[in-house]
């Protein structure tokens, strides 16, 4: 009677066994999945922030002032894909932290600090081109000193550090390692600070300097856009100079007029004049239409800036500073998917902060493709982005004066 009974608890079991063997199958292939995609998005942080790291130490030409701003962020961005995107992954898979409360600490100290550097870091950026666009000449002249940047490079990371120590000195929620979970401080107080610190803020001064820039975009465009549109006669008016000068040669040529040498002189003037006009004309329609296209350019790459921004930190930091005043907590799925969805972030700078750049894709070309290709080719440069070229006084006033002569 008892075996009996026995049997049927054991089939249950064996059944029970079966689905949850098979509900392990799929979540293993999900693993798969979710893992590959995971790890790509940190190969692509990865090698493209290194590039961007590599290019800088290696050009010359790329150690400027604003690329040391753009180093720090590369530099931000690809400690993320090192120390906070990996240990993300094996707790996503896991779906519980393994490796004690106090290296949870350490790697949630590490997130905030790192993320709220590279924030800090766009928000450096956005001044820097600001100042530059809008005052050319002279911030040109008070921002060559390297040490400046660097000065401003260390508040950034300082502030970001700032932001980050206060949990260490105790300024967080209890109860926080229960359940072997592994997640942000979630204290009030706290969650408003660090959110507007690390984001909220640099936000609103990111938004103010780009509409800023975007308006004096504009109040260039329409000049340049009839300037660019406009034709300039430099060739009727060069052939137009040359018959003349074949008509006055053959004045001065006649047997009558011999005696009038001042003819051919001023002739000669006149042709030298009239080549000189032209060729002024035709620098200065290049020179409209080439401005027109950099203003043109820096318009898309402000764009591609805010739009990024916003689109891969606004919803994780919503839904960060309204988690502690709900009654229960959003769906661990959803915190994970913004969660990474702001860590793309770090993938996607490299793209717009420096392979927009032509100096920049020539140091690219240069440090990749050029070592495996047998014949070396020319790699002619895009239009330089202004929001990214550094202005050569020298190099302008050299043409003038070259110009003039």
């Amino acid at each position: 009677m008892e075996q009996n009974l026995s049997l049927p608890n054991a089939t249950d079991e064996f059944n029970s066994s079966q689905t949850e063997e098979l509900q392990h199958g799929s979540f293993t292939w999900n693993n798969v999945i979710l893992v590959t995609t995971l790890s790509i998005v940190i190969a692509v942080t990865m090698v493209g922030n290194t590039l961007v790291i590599a290019a800088v130490l290696t050009t010359r030409r790329l150690r400027t002032v604003t690329n040391c701003f753009v180093m720090s962020l590369a530099v931000a961005d690809w400690l993320v894909g090192l120390f906070v995107m990996p240990p993300a992954i094996a707790y996503q898979v896991m779906g519980k932290w393994e490796l004690g409360w106090i290296l949870c600490d350490i790697w949630v100290s590490l997130d905030v600090l790192l993320c709220t550097a590279s924030i800090l870091s766009l928000g450096a950026i956005s001044i820097d081109r600001y100042l530059a666009v809008t005052q050319p000449l002279i911030y040109s002249r008070r921002r060559r000193s390297k040490r400046l940047a660097l000065a401003m490079i260390l508040a950034v990371w300082l502030a970001a550090a700032a932001i980050t120590c206060p949990p260490i000195f105790g300024w967080y929620e209890q109860g926080r390692h229960e359940n072997k979970t592994c997640r942000y401080n979630q204290n009030q107080g706290y969650v408003v600070f660090s959110a507007m610190g690390s984001f909220f803020l640099p936000l609103v001064v990111m938004l103010y300097v780009y509409a800023r820039i975007s308006c004096v975009i504009a109040r260039r465009l329409d000049p340049l856009a009839a300037a660019a549109g406009t034709e300039i006669p430099v060739e009727r008016a060069a052939s137009s100079s040359d018959n003349h000068e074949h008509r006055g040669a053959s004045v001065c040529n006649t047997p009558q007029l011999q005696r009038l040498h001042s003819c051919c002189s001023n002739q000669h003037e006149v042709r030298t004049l009239s080549r000189h006009a032209a060729a002024q004309g035709l620098q200065s329609h290049s020179s409209r239409v080439s401005s027109f296209r950099r203003e043109s350019k820096t318009a898309q790459t402000l764009l591609l800036v805010v739009g990024g921004f916003v689109a891969c930190w606004l919803p994780f930091f919503v839904l960060y500073i309204i988690t502690p005043f709900l009654p229960t907590n959003p769906p661990q799925d959803l915190q994970s998917y913004f969660t990474w969805l702001g860590w793309i972030n770090s993938a996607i700078n490299p793209f717009i902060y420096a392979f927009y750049s032509a100096d920049f894709r020539v140091a690219f070309w240069r440090l990749t493709c050029k070592r495996f290709s047998k014949s070396p080719r020319q790699f002619t440069p895009a239009v330089a982005d202004p929001l990214y070229q550094q202005s050569d006084h020298s190099s302008v006033r050299r043409k003038h004066t070259l110009l003039l002569t």
